[in-house]
């Protein structure tokens, strides 16, 4: 079975995304910021994640490059921002 661990701190967000997920038949682990996160990914090993960019203590950016970058999972960036920074 496919593990994906879902990092969304919008509660409604994590509930919707987490809902068809599994309706598909995959299994979810959730995570709502960074801190939480890093602890998931130190006990279990995932074939995707599922990344928001804006989490409440950190940014997700910064999470892919300290701690997933190096173990080789694929990863799908998440945003709800509208606009672009440059």
């Amino acid at each position: 079975m496919t593990k994906i661990l879902l990092i969304e701190d919008e509660k409604n967000i994590q509930i919707s995304i987490t809902y068809y997920l599994q309706k598909e038949g995959f299994k979810i682990n959730s995570a709502t910021n960074v801190e939480e996160a890093r602890k998931k990914l130190e006990k279990e090993m995932y074939n995707l994640i599922l990344l928001d960019v804006t989490l409440p203590d950190g940014n997700g950016f910064d999470l892919y490059k300290e701690v997933i970058k190096n173990k080789n999972i694929p990863v799908i960036f998440l945003t709800a921002l509208d606009e672009e920074k440059t």
